[in-house]
């Protein structure tokens, strides 16, 4: 950008200045004060993007890099074409950008392809989504993932400054949620997390939200639209975080956490992804923690068989809220007479508490006779008996390991509930996949280490055939699903 022009903008901000003072003892509007200089100082920032960014769309050597980039995808340089983009002040500008087509093929009949069969390569190198760069993508997708609807998240980033309508927001969502989803796993890790010594817990559970699904068929005569399912789905998620040996949080490991609307057996295949790319050779510890839901048992001893985990070195903990509630449908076959002062409960969460199993099946039988004995007994078999093994509750908090889930049903209501559950909210599968992906590295903390990833694997293809192949062969989890 040339001096002149700096030297234009701040000559003006200086006349602003003595003009806003004097408004300001006038007014005593402090806020209007603000909103003026924001817009003063986003038109300087703009200008100074735009000053590093046409000379760079322009090089002759970043052209060859594009065009091999664009020869390994089957695409070859057309032109130069003026193009207006957003950047992260708002502000639109307009530059030249390399554009390239798919290369037609060489002998044959020519294929028929879908519209848009060109690409603005050189911006999309450099992380612009939709012709808006990565900054703006990113502040945007925060904004429609965090807020309750997309229409609150609009309307907060229009008082920014950021016009964008709902359309363009589920849009760069979808995008962003694309581009992330295909390095799922590593792309959230920063590569400097410490865990020799450590205890590494994986807790599972699964949440609710509503599928948006087309009915099939022809729309009836007087319909106005087709219609849709509205079922009710279950996300499932798994959050990983650290206990030092003490059995504290450790607080400078950002918890690791991610969902998705797949069965259990793509839960499992998608937190291997996480467990490879981790080094679990100097754990201490790995507790897996969770329900009594069958999926969970049984998809973690397939999964420690596939990682070749030491047996030692595992534990798996049956959350103790849900077993104390599993309890509970007992003692309420419990006559009243027996229960007075709760003495019976106490009692009887105590031996639970203290993994005495059998004493437990004991006061049982002591305790109800006839059609309920047999009900409660079938009960115990069934739950208490079978995960007797992951209710050693006193042993465990003696060995400072977790007792409860509570840190996955935390994440079971910020990531799903409170925004992919609102009431008479309807997701299409690929959309909810995005927000489920998106939200959970957002809320875990570890959003600046995605992005960084995504931008560092994009420079990395630029100059490696094996990376883009592995880019492309990739099969994200959620379009599978």
């Amino acid at each position: 950008m040339p001096e002149g022009t700096i030297a234009d903008f701040l000559s003006r901000i200086e006349g602003e200045l003595e003009a806003l003072r004097g408004r300001l003892k006038r007014s005593l509007d402090f806020a209007e004060v603000e909103r003026t200089l924001t817009t003063l100082v986003n038109q300087v920032l703009t200008a100074l993007l735009e000053g590093v960014l046409r000379p760079v769309l322009s090089d002759a050597g970043w052209l060859e890099r594009l065009r091999r980039l664009g020869g390994r995808r089957g695409m070859r340089f057309k032109e130069y074409r003026r193009v207006r983009v957003r950047l992260s002040t708002g502000m639109e500008v307009e530059v030249v950008s390399p554009y390239f087509i798919k290369a037609a093929p060489k002998r044959g009949r020519r294929k028929r392809g879908p519209n848009g069969r060109g690409s603005h390569l050189g911006l999309e190198a450099l992380g612009f989504i939709g012709r808006c760069s990565a900054r703006l993508v990113s502040e945007v997708v925060q904004n429609a993932v965090l807020c309750p609807s997309l229409e609150v998240a609009r309307e907060g980033l229009a008082r920014r400054g950021i016009e964008r309508d709902v359309k363009t927001l589920r849009r760069l969502c979808g995008q962003r949620g694309e581009r992330g989803l295909a390095w799922r796993g590593p792309a959230s890790l920063s590569g400097s997390e410490q865990l020799a010594g450590h205890t590494l817990v994986i807790g599972m559970d699964g949440g609710r939200l509503r599928e948006r699904r087309c009915k099939r068929g022809r729309k009836k005569a007087g319909q106005k639209r087709q219609g849709y399912h509205t079922d009710w789905h279950e996300p499932k998620l798994f959050t990983i975080y650290l206990l030092d040996p003490q059995g504290e949080v450790v607080k400078a490991f950002a918890p690791l956490q991610d969902a998705t609307l797949g069965d259990h057996e793509q839960l499992f295949a998608l937190l291997e992804r996480y467990l490879r790319a981790l080094d679990l050779s100097h754990v201490a510890r790995l507790v897996f923690c969770g329900d009594g839901a069958p999926w969970i048992w049984n998809g973690v001893q397939g999964l420690c068989q596939r990682l070749e985990l030491d047996p030692e070195r595992v534990h798996e903990v049956l959350d103790y809220t849900h077993a104390v509630q599993n309890l509970c449908e007992i003692l309420d076959l419990v006559p009243a007479q027996h229960r007075a002062g709760q003495t019976l409960d106490k009692c009887w969460k105590a031996l639970l508490w203290q993994s005495d199993i059998e004493g437990l099946r004991q006061a049982i039988t002591k305790t109800l006779k006839g059609k309920k004995k047999t009900q409660a007994l079938h009960k115990w078999q069934r739950y208490f008996a079978h995960h007797a093994q992951r209710m050693r509750y006193q042993q465990f908090r003696d060995q400072h390991l977790p007792c409860g889930s509570g840190h996955v049903e935390s994440a079971i209501r910020r990531v799903i509930n409170l925004r992919l559950k609102a009431p008479g909210t309807f997701w299409t599968r690929p959309m909810a996949e995005c927000v489920l992906f998106l939200r959970a590295q957002l809320l875990s903390g570890r959003w600046d280490i995605l992005l960084a990833n995504l931008t560092g694997k994009t420079a990395h293809m630029m100059a490696d055939q094996e990376a883009v192949e592995h880019f492309e062969s990739v099969n994200t989890l959620p379009m599978a699903a």
